[in-house]
């Protein structure tokens, strides 16, 4: 499970932009084809406009050509929260939530490659888990949030979040855990 960690941003001021373009067209994740659509078509304005951060995850094949094994996108994201709220008090204690909101890091995208092995996902979450950790020592903030389908809330239960109820128009759950 190897991996080189490449930011998109340093991508960006390295490397020509159509060079760049085809190899982020290069990834291919058919389980999550909007994530494919976002590294393809988003991210890089995304980044320019300092709205959310990419993080590469790259494999070096044999012949040495860059390989995108998965990506993940992070950025700051406030989550409403009702008194209908579903999170357990000894979370909701810890979130500082003020007037029904609370100061959140959003793991925005999270995706991995066709064929890549078992358990990168969490290999990726876990790397976010270290950005968002620094950056709660340097200006705080301990909710990392993410939005996912009814189909991956117990994955995501498996790697430490709790469901914190639906978005506004019920298609996505909300996600939470604690730095």
């Amino acid at each position: 499970m190897s991996f080189i960690l490449y930011r998109l941003n340093d991508l960006i001021s390295a490397t020509d932009e159509k060079e760049l373009q085809s190899f982020l067209s290069s990834f291919k994740c058919s389980a999550e084809p909007a994530a494919e659509d976002f590294l393809n078509r988003v991210a890089i304005k995304h980044e320019n406009n300092g709205i959310s951060r990419t993080y590469l995850f790259v494999d070096r094949d044999d012949s040495g050509t860059d390989i995108i094994k998965g990506f993940s996108t992070i950025a700051f994201k406030c989550l409403t929260i009702d008194e209908r709220h579903k999170i357990p008090e000894t979370i909701f204690e810890q979130m500082n939530v003020d007037r029904g909101i609370a100061q959140a890091y959003l793991l925005g995208q999270l995706a991995k490659a066709d064929g890549v092995e078992k358990g990168f996902g969490r290999k990726m979450i876990n790397h976010s888990f270290d950005i968002f950790s620094k950056g709660n020592g340097m200006f705080g903030c301990r909710v990392v949030r993410l939005d996912c389908r009814d189909a991956l809330i117990k994955y995501y239960e498996s790697c430490g979040f709790t469901a914190a109820g639906k978005n506004q128009t019920g298609t996505l759950n909300h996600m939470i855990a604690i730095i």
